[in-house]
């Protein structure tokens, strides 16, 4: 009988110990993350960084991440109260890929540690440099305008340069004509043409006889992914073939490209990523969101996936406040993600290299 005692002493201790491990070994509650972009189907941008998140946690099933739409249309008079209500819902973390006329008005929402925002597309050095918990992966207008200058003054014995500035986001396109402007004077190389229009509204018999007269090149001033960039480009390049055109990063859509027509071979386009034929891993990426959803995604969602895998390594770390997440970001030199390692200074911003791809054709294609 001593033995059957045994067993009933033993018994609740098993039990006991299979609850523990149980209770050790429970999955980590999953974490919302809003993803703050444009999601109208008809937008140039669209659904695609929502595909990018869609396409991460079908690669990382155990992620604790759980992705929450949030959906600002890229109008700052919606982005504060969409990001708030979604604040009172008890999401914590944000993913933002809004214009910088957008993320300038976020600021009081991130100012203390209610919330974590990771943006990859908004550089207004308004953001720049500031202690709170909106980081940011990609480098701001001033180290991007200077990059883009250095490249215009290298670039020839200069000539005369025709500037066109959007101006449906000032927060982005005034500061960076300041910067672009003083960098490209300092060699005294260009005389500047600069004209301010809103991009969106082009119409090509407008600026006709602007664009006629003789330039040696073109800087199109201009962000979030408009088409009509594309439209312009392809209206100087018919009036001077021979010309280069400069576009911003935030052209980088296959939408865009392909409204330029014959003027793809004179774009060049800065890039804080590096082209497809140079990088394995973007090309691979954009294969691998080709053949998931069928059309070819545009540069953001390449910071998208990036600031996915940051929040997603700092989880399964065990951080899951927005002040343990910031500490953990902020404390290494240097993180990696599948498309390309990222290093916070203390306030949370980055300092990028500039690409100058200028094969574009080749670019587009699959």
């Amino acid at each position: 009988g001593r033995m059957k005692k045994t067993l009933l002493f033993l018994m609740p201790l098993a039990v006991a110990a299979a609850g523990l491990v149980f209770l050790l070994w429970r999955p980590a509650p999953p974490v919302q993350v809003g993803i703050v972009a444009w999601m109208a189907s008809g937008a140039v941008v669209g659904s695609s960084e929502i595909n990018a998140s869609d396409l991460f946690l079908e690669e990382h099933p155990h992620s604790r991440i759980r992705v929450q739409p949030v959906d600002d249309e890229w109008q700052p008079q919606r982005t504060v109260p969409v990001i708030q209500e979604a604040m009172n819902d008890g999401v914590r973390f944000f993913i933002s890929t809004h214009p910088s006329r957008c993320a300038v008005v976020t600021l009081p929402l991130f100012a203390n540690p209610q919330a974590l925002l990771i943006n990859t597309a908004s550089t207004s050095p308004v953001l720049s440099a500031r202690d709170d918990w909106l980081l940011r992966i990609i480098p701001d207008a001033v180290q991007e305008q200077r990059a883009i200058a250095r490249y215009v003054n290298g670039m020839s014995s200069g000539g005369r340069i025709l500037v066109l500035q959007d101006t449906s986001n000032p927060p982005y396109t005034d500061p960076a004509f300041v910067v672009f402007s003083a960098e490209l004077a300092s060699q005294g190389k260009w005389e500047m043409v600069h004209r301010k229009l809103p991009i969106a509204d082009f119409k090509p018999d407008d600026y006709r006889s602007l664009m006629s007269e003789p330039y040696d090149a073109l800087y199109i001033l201009a962000g979030t992914f408009q088409t009509a960039i594309g439209n312009l480009a392809q209206l100087f390049h018919y009036l001077h073939p021979e010309q280069p055109i400069l576009l911003t990063p935030w052209a980088r859509s296959p939408a865009i490209l392909e409204t330029a027509g014959e003027a793809i071979d004179r774009i060049i386009l800065p890039s804080v990523y590096p082209s497809r034929h140079e990088d394995p891993r973007i090309d691979d990426y954009f294969r691998r969101f080709q053949a998931r959803f069928g059309y070819a995604p545009h540069a953001m969602t390449i910071g998208v996936r990036q600031a996915l895998e940051l929040l997603d390594q700092a989880f399964a770390r065990g951080h899951d406040t927005p002040d343990a997440v910031k500490a953990d970001l902020l404390s290494a030199p240097e993180h990696q993600t599948s498309l390309g390692p990222i290093s916070f200074d203390r306030y949370g911003d980055v300092v990028g290299d500039y690409h100058f791809i200028r094969d574009l054709r080749q670019e587009l294609q699959e």
